[in-house]
């Protein structure tokens, strides 16, 4: 293996070098952390480096973080760390900069060698699988995923674009057989790549390239030279010979494009090739409209047989856009400007790191982003800076010393404090998420969470909302408080109801016996024409807000119009919407129910959800309003139950048709005791009082699997299905089944939107 070795003391590094050579390894040594880092830059085939925590001025600590950026999604290197010092927590503090290992210093020369056996099997198995996640297994090309990645890294000032697929597909593996259509494909894929360009599979026969330095006649003349290579294939099989051509579709990057953007002109010409007569190359021209700004990867989903999902935001975290503007070390981060124009400051910061060496790592990240941090190693010394000038941002380690995350959250709970609060830590994602969780319940303002290491754009897309989730239609006030993120559009309810914005998007509820969809939640979106998708986070209003009203009379409308409309693909799905009590209570919410809902004898009802935290306040109205909505086929059902943090036994107090146990115990319930435990609980009590369960924001095949061993009723998440527009959803509909669920719960598929 090459390993290079980083080491203040020159008898040590003589002495490990040697060490090293007598084993066959390459080695290259550095007394500077910065020339051993520029050095590991350069040079790929490193594998391993081995460091000493004590360096100066760049610390062993930075150094590994830095390397583990480095290294990414893309390159495996194996870091070990080198300490005189072996307490625990140096021990802990050095893993979670993003070391695998901690050896004491000087090290033993049989314990030097056995730990490089390790690192070299399990370097070899980190490249295998850094391989396998960054290459489509069919065609060789980069994955979808990947070629995004390739295009962010992209240094060039121009480069155009190219999206094509195959002419009349479906009809090669109809006829031909689908191993014949794997023949087609991995054929396109050896044609693509043997010329310059990024190219990446972006789903089913539908592939992009990335030219750069090259303008639109260059593109188109590449375009043209590919359309007819391809179209010179030949193919066996046993019906004769197979020819096929495919549609071309070339764009143009312009200035403070994206390359998602970029993408969506190229395939709005791929279109208009295909709707010329296929077999062609049509370069686009103009920039898109309001409207077409408005997509990414749905601009042709009623058109083509396979569409990818449509985007939920135009935000610049949207699926398939890249992050711009960002180097790959701290050295740089900390002599540039926040990401785009804007030079001013975000904000004061402040970092409670115990390790001095972590909390300066953060904070150069932090300057990154355009804060002024400020850093603490013990809670005293920050509560009391605390109380008299509380700052906009906390970056908070899960363990101090002596103290810890909770105490901290505990006095911000106390003290009122209104900023954002974001945990950082190595430990795992879950744990993580439940103690960011947990400060949520507590009422602060909890990003999502961050592993270390973590690069400064993490950051970013933390306080742009990048990772955002659906809300229900009636908002609670921890809900509104995501919409003060920096970077997002907030639209008022009242102006997208007045200017007809509103849209209901679908996300599918699977039935866990047989398999088959059995409903479907409606969730709330309203277009911009200018800023997009806008999700109901920056666009619901407070509790109780008379706009409630209205938008709940507009969503159930849509709700039965769409009903109709799926019905006629055969599918009799009972449909579910989110309502506030305080509309259900309304004298006029009955009358609107009667109105509304259809009466065709093969309706199969609708599903009213309400929140428990709603339910509970008062039960006794809650009672009689739903007997009252049983006469019209209409049942209840407690959204997000287990965040109300009501009595279990009170269930049996509450009137329901129906339990949605909360996404945030189901995410991890098969490897997490408790989420497993409180989830059969609640499947067991619903069962005992003759309701359903449904489980949200299934994301793993082991959570669903686990979920199906409770005998939970129902199920719907990401792992399933995005929620998606109806013009998307009705046509998916027929292709759903219980093959394509077996299928993904045998690991062999991804999402079924994606397989269907």
């Amino acid at each position: 293996m090459r390993i290079v070795v980083v080491e203040p003391s020159r008898t040590v590094l003589k002495a490990v070098s040697k060490l090293l050579e007598n084993d066959r390894h390459t080695v290259g040594t550095f007394v500077d952390a910065k020339e051993a880092l520029d050095f590991v830059k350069s040079e790929r085939e490193v594998s391993v480096l081995i460091t000493s925590v004590e360096l100066t001025p760049m610390s062993g600590i930075e150094l590994c973080w830095e390397t583990r950026l480095l290294s990414g999604h893309d390159r495996a290197i194996y870091i070990i760390l080198m300490s005189s010092n072996s307490e625990e927590q140096h021990l802990v503090n050095a893993l979670d900069s993003g070391a695998d290992e901690f050896i004491r210093k000087p090290p033993a020369g049989e314990e030097l060698y056995a730990r490089l056996r390790s690192a070299e099997r399990l370097h070899r198995l980190q490249s295998e699988l850094i391989r396998l996640a960054r290459v489509d297994p069919l065609t060789g090309v980069f994955n979808r995923r990947a070629f995004f990645e390739q295009a962010q890294q992209s240094r060039e000032a121009r480069f155009a674009a190219i999206m094509f697929d195959v002419d009349h597909f479906k009809r090669i593996n109809d006829s031909y057989g689908h191993d014949v259509g794997d023949q087609v494909l991995r054929a396109i894929g050896r044609e693509a790549s043997s010329q310059d360009g990024i190219v990446g599979r972006l789903g089913g026969e539908e592939f992009a390239i990335l030219l750069e330095g090259a303008d639109l006649d260059t593109a188109a003349a590449y375009a043209e030279v590919l359309r007819t290579r391809l179209a010179e294939l030949s193919f066996d099989t046993t019906r004769g010979k197979l020819s096929m051509t495919c549609s071309l579709g070339v764009a143009e990057g312009r200035p403070d494009e994206s390359i998602d953007q970029l993408l969506k002109r190229a395939d709005t010409a791929l279109y208009e090739a295909k709707e010329g007569g296929r077999d062609r190359v049509v370069a686009a021209s103009g920039a898109l409209d309001a409207h077409e700004t408005q997509w990414s990867g749905l601009l042709r989903a009623s058109k083509r047989d396979a569409a990818d999902e449509p985007s939920q935001t135009q935000s610049s975290t949207s699926r398939g856009e890249p992050r711009t503007g960002w180097p790959n070390n701290l050295e740089e981060i900390t002599s540039m400007p926040p990401d785009g124009a804007a030079t001013s400051k975000t904000g004061r910061a402040f970092v409670l790191d115990d390790e001095p060496q972590v909390a300066t790592v953060v904070s150069k990240v932090l300057e990154a982003c355009g804060f002024v941090p400020r850093q603490f190693t013990a809670p005293p010394a920050f509560f009391t800076e605390l109380k008299d000038s509380p700052p906009e941002l906390i970056v908070l380690d899960l363990s101090l010393g002596q103290s810890d995350a909770f105490e901290v959250m505990r006095h911000l709970e106390v003290s009122k404090y209104q900023g954002k609060v974001l945990l950082i830590s190595g430990r795992d994602e879950a744990t993580l998420n439940e103690i960011a969780q947990i400060g949520k319940n507590h009422g602060l303002l909890m990003l999502p969470p961050l592993k270390k290491p973590f690069r400064p754009a993490d950051i970013r897309q933390r306080l742009s909302g990048g990772q955002v989730s659906d809300r229900p239609l009636s908002n609670t006030g921890k809900q509104q408080a995501a919409a003060d993120a920096p970077g997002e559009v907030t639209v008022q309810l009242v102006e997208a109801l007045h200017n007809g914005w509103l849209e209901v998007w679908y996300q599918p509820k699977f039935d866990l016996r047989s398999f088959s969809i059995c409903g479907a939640e409606g969730l709330i979106r309203a277009r911009h024409p200018l800023h997009g998708i806008i999700m109901p986070e920056n666009l619901l209003p407070p509790p109780g807000d008379p706009s409630y009203e209205p938008l709940t009379k507009f969503v159930i409308e849509r709700v039965m119009s769409d009903w109709k409309r799926f019905a006629q693909t055969g599918a009799q799905l009972k449909l579910s919407v989110n309502v506030p009590v305080s509309v259900i209570h309304t004298p006029a919410f009955i009358s609107l129910i009667q109105s509304l809902l259809p009466s065709d004898p093969t309706f199969p009802g609708l599903t009213i959800e309400v929140t428990e935290d709603e339910l509970v306040r008062d039960s006794e109205r809650a009672h009689e309003i739903a007997n009252q909505l049983k006469l019209y086929n209409v049942d209840l059902s407690i959204d997000d139950f287990g965040l109300g943090y009501s009595s279990l036994s009170r269930l049996n107090d509450l009137p329901f048709a129906e339990v949605k146990i909360d996404r945030s115990f189901v995410s991890g319930c098969a490897s997490n005791k408790v989420k497993h435990g409180l989830c059969q609980t609640v499947v067991d009590l619903a069962h005992r009082f003759g309701a359903e369960v449904c489980a949200e924001g299934v994301e793993t095949a082991d959570d669903l699997r686990a979920l199906m061993v409770m005998q939970c009723d129902s199920a719907q998440g990401f792992l399933l299905a995005k929620p998606m527009p109806a013009a998307h959803f009705a046509p998916m509909l027929p292709t759903w089944s219980g093959h394509l669920l077996r299928t993904l719960l045998q690991g062999k598929g991804q999402r079924l939107a994606q397989s269907a």
